[in-house]
């Protein structure tokens, strides 16, 4: 509701190794924002720098999520870079919701190693396509 358009950049990381593909990520959060009738966000991928992307869409703010100090430290940086690389894009913070400040993609792909994951973690498609891929979790 802050914004006209929202995009949901997927993007490639090297240091991550992801559950889903791009696509499949894009697929799912694609079906998150149809399910919540969010008619002004966009899922989108983005090949290079996300200041790039956002230059390319006419996009002036960028949103990061922060759920803990150590994300603050690791936003603030980026938020540097990104200032650097763009100095006519912004980036603003906003706080994750206390009911999901602890879950991280590191956590729930643990989780889902240990075959055991609480509802409430992942959206309920995303929960569908884990089982999918690695049988019925508990």
């Amino acid at each position: 509701s802050l914004f006209d358009t929202l995009y949901i950049v997927v993007a490639v990381n090297g240091a991550k190794t992801p559950f889903f593909s791009l696509e499949e990520r894009i697929q799912l959060l694609t079906e998150i924002a149809q399910e919540h009738q969010l008619a002004n966000v966009i899922v989108a991928k983005a090949d290079g720098l996300l200041v790039a992307f956002a230059r390319n869409h006419g996009c002036r703010v960028l949103v990061r999520s922060i759920r803990n100090s150590h994300d603050l430290m690791y936003e603030q940086s980026m938020a540097s870079m990104n200032r650097r690389l763009d100095p006519e894009i912004d980036t603003i913070f906003l706080p994750a919701r206390q009911e999901l400040a602890d879950v991280s993609s590191s956590a729930v792909r643990e989780l889902i190693a240990l075959g055991r994951l609480p509802d409430g973690i992942v959206p309920q498609n995303v929960r569908k396509a884990i089982e999918n891929r690695r049988g019925l979790l508990t």
